[in-house]
This record gives structure tokens, C-alpha cells and sequence, in this order.
């Protein structure tokens, strides 16, 4: 693994925790940084791995949108065609390896020295739930050599199956940290404030993530999940692993999605219209699973630039209303699509990335609406965490009640989107709506054979994940819902599909090219994760 320079853009610099010359002095010397304190390290580290993940142009949720038909994109992602020197993934890599990691093996063996048992359990929870994402993602990875270049410059791939199984012997190493008390972090972890109780609910439902993905393999553990499942869990909204940012322009602090969609005066996601329909309780594509129950939360997570009957900048390619997108698989294909539609196209709303509420009225997207970009990135929600419960329940046959966690994820799904309401002074989503909606998707599930309830958990679940890819692309893979769109049943007479549905993504170009022990490129269509069986 190459090392590679620590720059500040690279760690979406959060100098509202420390200064700005702290930060230039932890770069005088990158890849040595044992003259840092542990409270510069942490907070460093913690904004890399949400920036490596959600959305923004070095995210790899700016792929994964695509992929879980989400977002569309003119490029790559709307081919299912991405290449392994796609800059998202790139980035994403090179975060998670050249940053990531190095810094979290430091707090590790720094904790150590110095006797702070509860950073040293933060950085093991991260480092464990990273490797486990990069293994979802890529399969066969650098791990029991990688992060240690002076011993091993040219690091093997280990399999997927061995990492996963130490992951969770991390995770565990990870918890037994936490609980042995000692100085704990303040402002600088900003995350959880230092809270080693919100740091272990965290590590177990990381466990539980990753016991969901192994059901179908025969590394799943029922004893371990029924162990686990009386243990503390994230289990309400503040308790959400997720990064808050700020309205800082100078140094730039903003939600990277929010950058990308509003502060560059030129919006780079076009919203999915098979999500659109999915959401308005439409028919999407050959998806019909909610027609008639329209979703509350679209002017929450949509903003139409236009109103209804305003003219577009140019010609449409899809069109509803104040709603103006394009239809994935019509890159370089429909007449319409190439057009510049950045003051018409609708955008990523308030929630995820901390934009504006669509209130009807139509104005252009820029940095000053909304909330400004002081928007939060997800990665593990208590409402994920109710799904994963909900399915395992389904599926394993667990002490769960399935109905009761759907609900319960339901109502925390939308809670979540009232608490970024209540910050921007938008209108909360009304109990009355809540309850409508909940009870209509209830309904569904109860008059569902086994399949049925399975998909309107994991549609459900999709739909909270907006703004977060990696959950969704897992579930897709392993489950096979929620459906994905197919372009042959569009609304869209261009729009195709020319490759399959891509079930990892191809290693970044630069490891394979810098390690020479890495192994080839792997076949994006082929080349399955070792827990994706279906």
C-alpha cells in the first residue's frame, strides 16, 4: 500500500475542534504523526471515514446513489460500468488506506502508552467497521498485512471470510476497551462526545450489521446474534453514528453533499425518478410494491429549483410537476438528457445533506438556503438498526418481534427527518402523517407471504438509508430488494440497461498498479462478496 501524503482537503478539515495551526503541524510530518496529541488524531480520523463514505465528490455514496437507484448521474454509474480509476472510488480507497488507517493503528498503539483504554476502543470499533465495509464493497482486501509499510511495503489480500471473522474479534477488543474506564475524549471526538456507552452500543450494532450480512453463510452464529440482542444497542435517534457539520465556508466544514449539489452553483446529482415514484406511491419502473401510499417525507428529502408550469432551462428528459430529473440508463442515449439543467433540476433536500426544504415555492439551489450545509452524515442509524433487527426477526426466527421493529424503525425513520427540520425551522412531518403512513405500510406487510414482508422491510430500510449507499448495495446484493430499476420498464423510450447489475466494486487502479502483490482486477459482474449467495 502506498503511502500517500496527508492533505488537509483529503480529511475534510474540521477545525471548528482545534486550530488551524494545529492541523498544519500535524502535516508537517503525515506519516509519522506520534507528535500528536490523541485529541488531534481522533477528530481527523472520524471526519475521513464519513467523508470516504457518504455522499460528495470523494464519497463513494457518490457511486452507490446510482447503483441503489437513488440518484442518477451522467457518467459511469449510469452504465453500471464504473472504472478503477473512477475518482470516487479512488478517493474513497485511498481515504480508508493511506488515511484512515495508518491514523487509527496510531491511536491504537498511542492509547496503549499512555493508558487511555477508551480512545484505543473508538479507534478498534472504526477500524473494524471500516474493514468490514471495505469488504462489502471489494471482497478479498489488504488486511493482516496492510497499515505497516516498513514490514510489509507490498501487502497480500486476505479473504473476505477471514476478515469478517476477525472483525468481530476486534469488535470485542473493541468493547472490553471501552469498558475499562480511564481519560475519555471530549469535543474532539465528534461523534459521541467521548461517551463510552454510546461507543460500545455502536461496536454491537456494528456486530449485528455484520451477523446479518453472514446469515446465508455458515459464519452466521444464532447464540452470538440472540446473545447479542440483549446487549445495548443504538437504539434512538441520539444515538445515530453520524457526523454533524457546520455552515463553515472558511475553512470548508459544510456537508460534502451539500457542497457538491449547492454550493458550486452546479448540481451534480439528478434525483432517481424510479425513487420519486417509489416515494409519491406511484408505479416505478416494474416496481408497484407502494402504489397508493405516498411518502410524507419528499419535500424533506427533494428540492424542486421549480414550481409547477415554470419552464425549464431547456429540454426536459423527465418531468412532474415542479420535478425535473432524468432516467438512469439514458446517458449518451436520450435526446434530452445532455442538457444543462442545473437552475431546474431538483436536488438532494434538507435531509440528508442538510439543504433546503421544498415549501413549493421554487428558487434556485445555492450555499445560502437550507441549513446551509450544517447537515449530518449517517452511517448507522437506530432505525437501521431496527431493520437489521426487523429482517433477522423475518428471516432467523430471532426473539424479535419483525412487525414491532418495522414500526419502531418506521418512527424513528421519521423522527430523524424532524430533527433536521426542527434545526433549519422547516415544518415537522405531523404525528397524524406519521400514523397514516406506518399503518398503510403495515397493512402491506401483514398481507405479505415470507417474501413480501422480507421486501417491505428492505424497501423501507432504503428509503431511510438515503444518503448512505453502502446498506442499501448490501442489501440489494443479498436480498435482491428493494428492486432495482429496470430501463426496459421506464418511462423513458432511450434509456437501457447494457451491463448487469455490478455485485463488487473493481479495486482502485493505484494499489494495483503501486502493490505488487496485489491480485488482478476483480470482474465487477462476476466476482461475487463471499456472503452474497443468491
Amino acid at each position: 500500500m502506498k503511502n500517500i501524503k496527508i492533505k488537509i482537503a483529503a480529511l475534510i478539515m474540521v477545525l471548528f475542534v482545534v486550530s488551524c495551526k494545529d492541523f498544519l503541524d500535524i502535516n508537517d510530518d503525515p506519516n509519522n504523526p506520534t507528535k500528536a496529541e490523541l485529541s488531534t488524531i481522533l477528530p481527523y480520523t472520524e471526519a475521513n471515514m464519513f467523508g470516504a463514505l457518504g455522499f460528495g465528490t470523494a464519497g463513494i455514496t457518490d457511486i452507490l446513489g446510482v447503483y441503489t437507484h437513488q440518484i442518477v448521474q451522467r457518467g459511469n454509474q449510469d452504465d453500471y460500468k464504473v472504472q478503477a480509476n473512477e475518482f470516487s472510488l479512488t478517493q474513497c480507497w485511498e481515504k480508508l488506506y493511506a488515511v484512515g488507517l495508518p491514523d487509527l493503528n496510531q491511536i491504537i498503539k498511542q492509547a496503549g502508552e499512555e493508558h487511555k483504554p477508551v480512545y484505543s476502543g473508538i479507534a478498534r470499533a472504526l477500524k473494524a467497521n471500516m474493514f468490514s465495509v471495505m469488504v462489502d464493497l471489494w471482497g478479498n482486501i489488504a488486511y493482516s498485512e496492510a497499515g505497516d509499510p516498513s514490514k510489509f511495503p507490498f501487502p497480500h489480500y486476505d479473504s473476505g471470510e477471514a476478515i469478517y471473522a476477525d472483525v468481530l474479534t476486534q469488535l470485542d477488543a473493541a468493547i472490553a476497551d471501552l469498558q475499562a474506564g480511564g481519560p475519555r475524549p471530549g469535543a474532539d471526538d465528534l461523534i459521541y462526545g467521548g461517551d463510552p456507552a454510546k461507543w460500545i452500543k455502536y461496536a454491537n450494532s456494528v456486530k449485528l450489521s455484520v451477523y446479518n450480512k453472514l446469515r446465508l453463510t455458515s459464519l452466521y452464529n444464532s447464540a452470538a446474534v440472540t446473545a447479542l440482542l440483549s446487549q445495548p444497542l443504538i437504539s434512538s435517534v441520539s444515538e445515530d453514528f453520524q457526523l454533524r457539520y457546520t455552515t463553515s465556508i472558511s475553512p470548508e466544514n459544510r456537508n460534502p453533499g451539500f457542497v457538491r449539489e449547492y454550493a458550486q452553483n452546479n448540481p451534480q446529482y439528478f434525483i432517481s425518478p424510479y425513487f420519486y415514484l417509489l416515494m409519491k406511491g406511484e408505479q416505478a419502473c416494474q416496481n408497484s410494491l407502494l402504489v397508493g401510499i405516498h411518502d410524507p417525507r419528499i419535500p424533506y428529502y427533494f428540492y424542486n429549483q421549480l414550481v409547477p408550469g415554470e419552464p425549464a432551462q431547456n429540454p426536459e428528459s423527465y418531468r412532474d410537476g415542479g420535478f425535473l430529473s432524468m432516467w438512469f440508463g439514458s446517458y449518451n442515449r436520450d435526446p434530452n438528457e445532455g442538457f444543462d439543467q442545473a437552475l431546474s433540476q431538483t436536488v438532494v433536500g434538507l435531509y440528508p445533506v442538510g439543504g433546503a426544504y421544498d415549501n413549493g415555492s421554487g428558487a434556485d439551489a445555492s450555499g445560502d438556503l437550507g441549513l446551509k450545509g450544517a447537515g449530518a452524515q449517517r452511517l448507522l442509524t437506530a432505525a437501521c438498526v431496527d431493520y437489521i433487527r426487523a429482517e433477522l426477526a423475518l428471516t432467523e426466527n430471532t426473539s424479535d418481534n419483525a412487525r414491532v421493529l418495522l414500526a419502531s424503525a418506521i418512527s424513528k425513520s421519521f423522527a430523524e427527518v424532524n430533527a433536521a427540520a426542527s434545526i433549519a425551522g422547516a415544518p415537522a412531518i405531523s404525528s397524524s402523517d406519521v400514523t397514516a403512513y406506518s399503518d398503510a405500510v403495515l397493512a402491506l406487510f401483514d398481507a405479505g407471504d415470507a417474501n413480501k414482508k422480507l421486501e417491505v422491510i428492505m424497501t423501507q430500510k432504503w428509503i431511510q438509508e438515503f444518503g448512505s449507499g453502502t446498506e442499501a448495495y448490501c442489501d440489494i446484493r443479498r436480498t435482491g430488494y428493494p428492486q432495482v430499476c429496470d430501463p426496459a420498464q421506464d418511462l423513458n423510450e432511450f434509456s437501457i440497461q447494457t451491463n448487469p447489475y455490478p455485485v463488487s466494486l473493481p479495486y482502485s487502479g493505484n494499489d494495483l498498479t503501486n502493490n505488487g502483490n496485489a491480485p488482478a482486477q476483480r470482474n465487477q459482474y462476476t466476482d461475487k462478496i463471499f456472503w452474497d449467495i443468491n
